[in-house]
């Protein structure tokens, strides 16, 4: 085609302003990166879909400078302590369970995982953040702008744009083309990239406005389930999820086959539904929008061709149990940002970019199986309450019956609420992202990876300075008078990190050397013990460093191990270093 305008050029193309995309924007600008980021739609998030925000999405945050302004809007874990399931809001309640780290005999592990806390977090409220701050740090961002089709030039990405305004389309040419742009991902299907899995089905969410305190104030909670018998086939079960409490809630209304067939409910039906779960024919209810959405299952093959590479839910598409969704695209971006920084600046070789399917992928395919296995938990536990008038009939007359079955039918059903653990208090599976393997880090030939066979890796965090683990939190301070910070927030911002202690000064002089001969390469180098940079706290680095105190750990920009050598070398720490750093970065240091 021919361009109506002289072509726009700018290092990065990202498609997508939603979680993923902005995040990305967001940290390549805090690198010195320009992107443009361009949005079909009119604007940011309009209903509050993701809302579980975890603790490592609130470290990404962190490192950009971002988490106190995101927790004045979020709304804490003191509203998110339970996961209930009535016959209606104002009838029985069936049972319930503590969640997202308020079971009193886990939140010690939720607390020394992270500096950061559990919270409900909106979509729509995180993602104008997101995109304000990014622009703040050089990015542009242009909304009502579609991608017409793109084309890798070889050294760089021809790109049409539509305006969806005048309708005009006009030539991006970026060095690399990111596809942050959904579940229908238009960079996907071009690319031609086979995804894997299958959509199972679809729900029906409304956003409303309804003060339902009296009904939730006593189990405070962000999820709802509702499973009343008598509701219709389009909505047999609902959940009450928690936008802002007890007045503000997204609706979710899920049909009672798995056979995808597509529902459009009235006005009226579906106002009469929401009554009818809550249990109230008078309570007043606005109804702010509503929408239909597809539960998949489903994982993209690769995540990148060639200068074209794909984060978020264009690339791992599943339920929303465990709260998975937009916490996952924003760690992709923050794995990707540092290294499309890199090697645009020329530190790193572009081979580093392929690193990206290799760490994320993995973690992608295992959050679609972990949301997918949790939903068919929830299914399980309605199938056992009966989701008919007849089943529910027969299930509630065993549950209170006094015998042998009655005791049974109450054993099955308190095990299908703990089923639903694996959910609520799934801390591993939302900080175990672990990149053993992948090029970008590198192994002593001396060190043996951790055995993992007593770690429950769903429930648990697997603890070590490993290369390719996170960087264990634990904290620091610069003396008694100082306020204490996290070993994340001495690290990341960018940089590679060199951890050392009492005796390892070999190890700062090679930091000097290194990155006053490789211009670009942000390498900082600090000690941690008696007398040192920082001092460790609670000894807990002690424990965990994995090296002796005159040893290294290097750490990456997105605070995961890159490399480690368990003492001193004062002969050759600059040809270590050296050559862990050019192993990497894929290229000569």
């Amino acid at each position: 085609m021919e361009p109506n305008t002289e072509a726009v050029n700018v290092p990065v193309l990202i498609v997508g302003a939603g979680p993923s995309g902005a995040t990305l924007a967001l940290h390549l600008g805090r690198l010195g990166i320009r992107s443009l980021v361009i949005s079909k739609h009119r604007g940011t998030a309009n209903t509050p879909r993701a809302h579980i925000f975890n603790q490592r999405a609130m470290e990404v945050m962190r490192d950009a400078g971002l988490e106190a302004r995101l927790a004045n809007v979020a709304c804490p874990a003191e509203h998110m302590q339970h996961t209930s399931w009535s016959n209606t809001l104002n009838g029985e309640e069936y049972g319930r369970m503590w969640s997202w780290g308020n079971k009193p005999s886990e939140k010690h592990r939720y607390e020394t995982a992270s500096p950061c806390a559990m919270s409900d977090l909106p979509q729509s409220v995180v993602e104008p953040i997101l995109v304000e701050e990014a622009i703040k740090v050089g990015a542009e961002v242009r909304f009502y702008s579609e991608l017409v089709s793109f084309e890798d030039a070889g050294d760089h990405v021809e790109v049409v744009v539509r305006n969806r305004v005048d309708r005009k389309e006009y030539v991006v040419r970026a060095k690399y083309l990111v596809g942050a742009d959904g579940a229908r991902s238009q960079v996907i299907d071009q690319l031609g990239i086979p995804i894997d899995g299958v959509q199972l089905n679809t729900a029906f969410n409304v956003h409303i406005k309804a003060d339902l305190t009296k009904y939730l104030v006593n189990r405070p909670g962000s999820l709802n389930w509702v499973l009343n018998a008598d509701a219709p086939d389009w909505s047999a079960v609902g959940n009450f999820r928690m936008v802002r409490p007890w007045d503000e809630f997204v609706v979710s209304m899920h049909p009672s086959s798995k056979d995808g067939h597509p529902f459009e409910p009235s006005p009226e039906q579906i106002l009469g539904r929401l009554r009818q779960m809550i249990g109230d024919n008078d309570i007043p209810i606005t109804i702010l929008s509503s929408f239909r959405w597809t539960i998949n299952d489903q994982v993209a093959r690769t995540w990148q061709k060639g200068r074209v590479l794909c984060i978020g839910d264009a690339v791992h598409r599943h339920p929303p149990i465990n709260g998975l969704g937009s916490n996952t695209c924003i760690a992709d971006a923050f794995n990707l940002a540092w290294k499309l920084a890199y090697v645009l600046d020329g530190v790193a070789g572009e081979a580093l970019l392929d690193t990206l399917s290799i760490e994320r992928k993995p973690v992608g395919d295992a959050v679609v199986r972990r949301a997918n296995n949790g939903m068919e938990a929830h299914r399980s536990l309605w199938a056992l309450l009966g989701v008919t008038p007849e089943d529910r009939a027969k299930a509630v007359a065993l549950l209170e019956a006094p015998g042998m079955e009655g005791r049974e039918a109450r054993k099955q059903l308190r095990q299908a609420f703990e089923a639903t653990d694996a959910e609520l208090q799934a801390l591993g599976i939302q900080m175990n992202q672990i990149y053993t393997g992948s090029p970008a880090t590198q192994v002593e030939s001396d060190d043996q990876k951790p055995s993992l066979s007593d770690v429950d890796m769903l429930k648990e965090v697997a603890i070590s300075t490993y290369p390719g683990f996170h960087l264990p939190h634990f904290w620091v301070a610069a003396s008694g008078q100082s306020p204490r910070q996290s070993s994340l927030d001495v690290c990341g911002r960018g940089s590679f990190t060199i951890l050392t202690g009492v005796g390892g000064e070999c190890w700062l002089k090679a930091a000097r050397e290194i990155s006053g001969a490789v211009p670009g390469l942000r390498l900082k180098a600090l000690t941690i013990g008696f007398r040192c940079d920082f001092m460790d706290c609670y000894n807990d680095w002690g424990r965990v460093r994995g090296t002796e105190e005159d040893g290294v750990v290097l750490v990456r920009p997105d605070h995961f191990v890159a490399w480690r050598y368990r003492t001193s070398s004062e002969d050759n720490a600059v040809d270590l270093l050296r050559k862990a750093l050019s192993s990497v970065l894929c290229i000569p240091v």
